[in-house]
């Protein structure tokens, strides 16, 4: 079976964090964040259909599950990692917590929804729509304003985007619309940090409080007057709060309880 690509980066004798991009970019999301962490072992994962993994076929997110916690086992120091996870990353991340919870010492997930999307009718016309929207030109320079890229990640998401198959985004779309925790998530003793950005879905910033209250070890923060990928608009208050989290210090002040 095709294995998926990881980048290794920093310390590698150090505690190693493994990042989970989201749906449609790849491993270089992260860019900004892995900047900040040189003293940790971090490992940056393209998932299945992504980037360098593009031709790995997607199976299902308990798949991908399998695939990571096969990687931090195999890779990480001492066989765990912390996680750090946004959209379908934090989807992702949540089915390694549920599903190998051994391998995880601390975890970081944003923007993860429970239970089904609302207005399903609509969903498999626009996940065809945007599966073909997401490889022109005019559009993929309409995503990277709206997500504030900085100018040197621009060529990153065309890259990417070109990269993504389209089969992958749709079988993942059509996982993700009725993505629910399962009953395992309320056993996992991880330390687990639940956020969204303020300007979320309501559905994504009532999970952060579903989720938080699931888990014994978890709490919820929003991060306000930020979007979905936020990592790219608050860039050093996503740094600092994955370092605070993973080393279990007060998170900073600019998050608010969820």
């Amino acid at each position: 079976m095709p294995t998926l690509y990881v980048n290794e980066i920093g310390n590698l004798s150090a505690p190693s964090i493994l990042f989970i991009h989201g749906i449609g970019v790849a491993g270089w999301m992260w860019k900004q964040q892995i900047a900040t962490f040189p003293d940790y072992h971090c490992l940056n994962v393209d998932l299945p259909g992504h980037g360098k993994s593009n031709h790995v076929p997607w199976v299902s997110l308990a798949d991908t599950a399998d695939q990571i916690a096969s990687i931090i086992r195999e890779r990480a120091t001492n066989g765990k990692a912390h996680i750090v996870g946004l959209s379908l990353g934090g989807h992702v991340g949540l089915a390694v917590l549920e599903r190998h919870p051994e391998v995880v010492d601390h975890a970081v997930i944003s923007g993860v929804t429970d239970g089904p999307m609302p207005n399903q009718m609509w969903l498999k016309p626009q996940t065809a729509l945007m599966s073909f929207l997401l490889k022109q030109r005019w559009f993929m320079n309409s995503l990277a304003q709206s997500m504030q890229l900085p100018a040197d990640l621009k060529a990153d998401l065309a890259e990417g985007l070109k990269a993504l198959s389209t089969q992958a985004y749709r079988d993942i779309w059509q996982e993700a619309v009725h993505f629910h925790v399962t009953p395992a998530i309320q056993s996992v003793h991880a330390p687990t940090l639940i956020v969204a950005g303020g300007k979320e879905t309501d559905l994504i910033k009532q999970t952060v409080v579903k989720i938080a209250n699931l888990m014994p070890h978890a709490e919820g923060r929003i991060a306000p007057g930020v979007g979905h990928g936020w990592n790219f608009e608050a860039p050093d208050l996503f740094s600092a709060m994955v370092r605070a989290w993973i080393m279990d210090a007060p998170l900073p002040s600019a998050l608010q309880a969820a």
